[in-house]
């Protein structure tokens, strides 16, 4: 079934935690262009960079650098600015993958776009619970959605987090969660917050290079303990491992 849709990757260079962390360098390739090599086996154009708009000028260069489209938005409502982003392209649905994931396997995201085109949820993902390792976060939903949301009065923390109003009211809206058997979400961990991230995720490249599954990734962090606990003190310290968001 043909379906109009995107990936809207958010990003944003004012990161406090980790300074300019998406144009860190890992041979020769820097986060974001490793997110996309990895995107583009898939998605090639269907792909769309949302940008806040404090100092997006790294951010815009990179953009036409790739021909990648582009939009510049609210920096802290992040709701707004997939809204606009959407309305701009005449993007029907969404699937939001966060910039700060470099390591997504875009057959995470096949599985959830493969639920979400039976047309009968609102919004897909697999973070409702979290089961794979914390950054293969894919959630997926529709203009329709976005502009229901744009209408409630939504506070500062849903705003910026686009879909925390969906995740902690579940029972007005029609959701479908995807995982795996096993847990994983509370052993590992792959977004890039911190330099022990960017130590973990740039071990893991040099290694298995830059289109390295997830199954393959998950093996290597089993196998490979001592890798593993680079960033485990980060583990389940963000908001998003709150269960009342699942």
């Amino acid at each position: 079934m043909n379906l109009n849709y995107k990936i809207i990757i958010q990003a944003r260079t004012s990161s406090t935690r980790l300074k300019n962390k998406l144009f860190l360098k890992i041979n020769n390739h820097n986060i974001l262009e490793i997110m996309i090599k990895r995107l583009n086996k898939y998605f090639k154009n269907n792909i769309v960079i949302c940008i806040g708009n404090k100092k997006p000028q790294k951010l815009k260069l990179f953009c036409k650098k790739y021909n990648i489209p582009y939009f510049v938005g609210s920096e802290k409502n992040v709701l707004n600015r997939y809204l606009n982003c959407s309305k701009k392209f005449a993007i029907k649905n969404i699937i939001r993958i966060p910039s700060d994931c470099p390591l997504i396997d875009p057959n995470i995201i096949r599985k959830g776009l493969a639920i979400y085109k039976q047309k009968k949820y609102d919004y897909v993902s697999n973070l409702i619970p979290p089961s794979y390792i914390d950054g293969m976060d894919v959630e997926i939903f529709s203009l329709k959605i976005l502009k229901k949301l744009n209408k409630i009065k939504l506070d500062k923390f849903d705003q910026e987090h686009v879909t925390t109003y969906i995740r902690k009211n579940k029972k007005k809206f029609i959701t479908k969660n995807f995982g795996t058997s096993k847990n994983y979400s509370k052993l590992f961990r792959l977004t890039i917050d911190y330099k022990n991230d960017y130590l973990l995720i740039s071990n893991i490249i040099k290694n298995l290079g830059i289109h390295a599954s997830y199954e393959n990734i998950k093996k290597y962090l089993l196998k490979n303990k001592n890798i593993s606990l680079l960033n485990k003190k980060h583990i389940k310290e963000m908001w998003y491992h709150d269960k009342k968001f699942f």
